[in-house]
């Protein structure tokens, strides 16, 4: 009796552990750079060769055919490729090419120093303007000043002969 007990609790064990199947597909592999962003392969090149005696065994002679030499060798690509935005462990290469972070502040910073520059170009239109008008006063100026040196030259030999005609004045004077 015990053992027919036993079996509807092992067929009820056995129904339950079926479940539905479940399908495991592999994912799809990652997408790889091209291997020349990573690593630039190898340079070979092939030279034809004519007929020709081998300089270290002088009784062989090769026939016509094709040689291949390794011009250059397998290097690792070090030129930086774009930044890769999917790999987040690493910073940026340069922060040069990041966009700087903006906030009101910011904002506010940069608006204050238009408004700054827009004051000190007008501030150097009028500071030029002011230059100019200076300029053709001292222009002014250097006449003015040239003529009153020749009016100056001018009245100190005005005066001379003033000088000179007194005394020729007095001169007659005293003669007669």
């Amino acid at each position: 009796m015990k053992y027919l007990a036993l079996i509807p609790l092992v067929l009820v064990a056995s129904c339950a552990s079926r479940s539905p199947q479940v399908v495991v597909r592999p994912l799809p592999p990652p997408a790889v750079e091209l291997i020349e962003a990573v690593r630039y392969g190898e340079v070979v090149r092939a030279y034809h060769i004519g007929r020709y005696v081998d300089p270290n065994h002088p009784e062989t002679m090769h026939e016509q055919h094709p040689v291949y030499r390794v011009e250059v060798s397998a290097r690792w690509n070090l030129h930086p490729g774009p930044l890769n935005t999917a790999n987040l462990l690493n910073p940026p290469r340069d922060a040069a090419f990041v966009p700087p972070p903006t906030n009101d502040v910011l904002v506010a910073e940069m608006n204050r120093q238009r408004e700054a520059t827009v004051r000190v170009m007008q501030e150097a239109g009028k500071l030029a303007q002011s230059y100019g008008e200076l300029q053709g006063v001292l222009t002014e100026m250097k006449n003015v000043a040239r003529t009153s040196a020749a009016l100056n030259q001018r009245f100190a030999t005005n005066e001379s002969r003033i000088v000179e005609l007194e005394r020729g004045l007095q001169k007659l004077h005293v003669g007669t």
